[in-house]
């Protein structure tokens, strides 16, 4: 078995696996040994089928599929001992007939790799921001827990602070034909969604107006305010939807006392609202900087982007998309694809380089650890902060049963790693800017 290589340039060659009949034909001749004393064919005892009988029928497909499977493995075993970071996967050149009797058989591939790159961190720069929450946000962060603990206070008509609950459900016309059972849509609404308050404030309880579907395409607030995404006012079924107010009511706002504190951080872990808001305001400055972080990791990879020359195996490429999707008719169709998705491809390339020089790897422990604090972001979203850690626990390992989802928190996990790589060695700017600042920089 020998595997040779003809390079085409630095990115890609032609790979060559030859084998020598003696590589399987002991192995295709056990295997068609074993058909013999299995085999069950009419006019002969179970062993005794005469082996020139399983030969002249099962041969050659024994012989074809013991040198794929070798062929498949010694390509396999070069890519890996080499050290090659393929792009794409091996296109095969077409073989009119392999001849299993042959002293020796061949199977060429095209291959591309990536190119030798080694990208120095520490030459790019960005600002690195320092963001802190404001008395505002913090004042904001507390109403929000006294709202999610309030008790709700029934109103006779809408005023500035109220919360009014709306049906809304598709108008059947008069003499429709075939059946109609389009769920109603329950939405809460207040003046901070103001086009569905405006809508609604001259209403009062079980009161309806319509809306026409071409005000919901037209008007893509409204219809996002009443739960309608652009598709389903495009494809909606009827031409109104009739919008009732099925309540309406204040917030008695929780007070801020060491009930409410229990309640959001468990038993006496805050005493006081002093505390509570130096509490909040570490976690909406942790948080905050969270995002900065990231922000300084998304320019610092823009600029790795601009910058480093990435050399992609352009030919092979175009052939792989003709090999591998059906779709692709043309050689001129397969370039158009791969222009499209060149800029994708070197990111992902630059990527992976950053991934290995900075040797970023993954275990089961770093996936689970992600997954369970997941598990403590969803649950605090319902003002849940103090489930123990076995119980967290338990609802991550049920989490990652779920392919998709294992595939998905490991990429966060790789992102998160590089994410840290990238804040150690590359170069900042700090800077202190408030919340606000912060979020006009995102805007540029």
């Amino acid at each position: 078995m020998n595997v040779t290589a003809k390079n085409h340039d630095e990115v890609s060659a032609l790979l060559t696996v030859t084998l020598d009949k003696s590589d399987y034909k002991e192995k295709v001749d056990k295997t068609l040994i074993n058909y013999a004393k299995n085999a069950q064919v009419p006019g002969f005892r179970k062993g005794k089928v005469p082996l020139s009988m399983v030969k002249k029928q099962y041969e050659a497909g024994i012989a074809f599929e013991e040198i794929n499977k070798q062929i498949s493995e010694a390509l396999n075993a070069y890519v890996n001992d080499n050290k090659l970071r393929l792009v794409g996967q091996p296109v095969p050149l077409p073989v009119n007939e392999l001849d299993y009797n042959a002293d020796q058989v061949s199977v060429a591939f095209e291959v591309g790799y990536e190119p030798e790159l080694t990208i120095d961190l520490s030459k790019y720069e960005a600002p690195h921001y320092k963001v802190e929450a404001s008395d505002k946000e913090i004042t904001t962060s507390v109403e929000n827990m006294q709202k999610r603990f309030a008790e709700r206070v029934e109103q006779d008509k809408i005023g500035k602070d109220s919360y009014i609950a709306l049906e809304v459900k598709q108008v059947v016309e008069e003499g429709a034909e075939g059946e109609h059972n389009h769920a109603p849509k329950h939405v809460t609404a207040n003046k901070e969604t103001k086009a569905v308050y405006d809508l609604v404030k001259s209403l009062k309880k079980d009161e309806s107006v319509k809306v026409s579907k071409e005000d919901l395409v037209a008007k893509e607030d409204l219809a996002k305010e009443l739960g309608i995404n652009k598709d389903e006012a495009e494809n909606m079924h009827h031409n109104e939807v009739e919008v009732t107010v099925k309540d309406i009511y204040g917030l008695d706002l929780a007070e801020l006392n060491q009930e409410l504190f229990d309640k959001v951080y468990g038993k006496d872990e805050i005493k006081s609202e002093e505390e509570l808001r130096e509490r909040v305001k570490k976690e909406l400055d942790e948080y905050f900087q969270q995002n900065a972080d990231v922000h300084f990791v998304n320019k610092i990879l823009e600029q790795v982007s601009e910058k480093e020359e990435v050399k992609l195996p352009e030919a092979f490429l175009t052939k792989w998309l003709l090999f591998s999707n059906q779709n692709i008719q043309s050689e001129e169709q397969a370039k158009e694809i791969l222009e499209n998705e060149k800029n994708q491809i070197k990111y992902q390339i630059l990527e992976g380089k950053l991934m290995t020089q900075n040797e970023i790897s993954l275990d089961y422990n770093d996936v689970l650890a992600q997954a369970e604090q997941l598990v403590r972001n969803q649950l605090a979203i319902y003002g849940i902060h103090h489930l123990s850690d076995e119980e967290v626990q338990k609802y991550a390992v049920e989490m990652l049963k779920d392919e998709n989802q294992v595939r998905q928190i490991s990429s966060e996990v790789g992102m998160a790693k590089l994410k840290d790589a990238i804040l150690e060695k590359a170069s900042k700017k700090e800077t202190v800017i408030s919340h606000d600042e912060f979020l006009e920089e995102l805007k540029k």
